[in-house]
């Protein structure tokens, strides 16, 4: 038995990164998954990737999150492959660096498009999947930089907070609706995927950028794919029925200084 056998999951931004490492482990543990991202070609290879392990139980969607038509096609078309969804996980993001004076309104605008507008738009039009196929579960990719503040990343630490605060008003509305929906944020810190690339580019790139961002993080590594990808599989599961409204931290501890 899976730990998530009989899950029909939609995970955003499912091309490359965080998002084919959670198809990956998904489908690992049994569920069925469809890998939606605005690099149509890279969902595809996501989703041939994980039916070369586990034939028939990967699909693909090109998928603009910021387009409610795109979000209405991935969701029919994902629940009319998988026969429902009762997991969403909203993972697809941008990073967005700049400070109060040199942000300009285009970036502004462009990260909270992607990295909250998307969220709404996307769990409001899957709530009568979700409510279908219950029980069910949102998994919301935050970021430490949701709960931590940098000078630098203005934009970002607004877009990720807001995720946050998202994901508990909709777990909370869930719970008193009598719904068995449940909502919760996860919150990386520095992970091993293409997000990251600007930081360490600005610490000097290689190894040295690495560790500029190393060093910030109690236990001294960078975040691996597959430890995020441990929590959003747990609040993915039944394991986690009575966990709702929740952030779970995947951070080496650096918001614990």
């Amino acid at each position: 038995m899976g730990r998530l056998d009989g899950k029909m999951a939609l995970i955003t931004g499912g091309a490359q990164g965080l998002g084919a490492c959670f198809a990956r482990m998904f489908a690992d543990e049994g569920a069925k998954v469809a890998v939606s991202d605005v690099n149509g070609d890279g969902a595809e290879a996501t989703a041939a990737a994980v039916n070369e392990r586990h034939p028939g139980k990967a699909f693909a969607f090109r998928h603009d999150v910021t387009s409610t038509a795109d979000w209405e096609a991935a969701l029919d078309g994902a629940a009319a492959a998988m026969g429902g969804i009762n997991v969403l996980v909203n993972n697809a993001g941008i990073g967005v660096f700049g400070n109060i004076e040199t942000e300009t309104m285009e970036s502004w605008r462009k990260c909270q498009e992607v990295d909250v507008d998307s969220i709404f738009i996307g769990t409001q039009l899957a709530m009568p999947y979700l409510k279908e196929a219950a029980p069910a579960s949102i998994v919301n990719i935050s970021s430490v930089a949701g709960l931590i503040a940098d000078g630098n990343m203005l934009s970002y630490n607004v877009a990720k907070a807001s995720v946050w605060m998202m994901s508990k008003s909709i777990a909370l509305h869930c719970a008193r609706a009598g719904y068995d929906i449940r909502c919760n944020s996860v919150h990386p810190v520095f992970t091993r995927t293409p997000i990251i690339d600007p930081l360490v580019a600005l610490g000097g790139g290689g190894e040295d950028g690495e560790c500029k961002l190393t060093r910030q993080i109690p236990l001294r590594r960078l975040g691996e794919p597959e430890d995020v990808g441990y929590a959003v599989l747990y609040l993915a599961s039944d394991e986690s029925r009575f966990v709702t409204a929740a952030e779970i931290k995947v951070d080496g501890g650096i918001t614990a200084q």
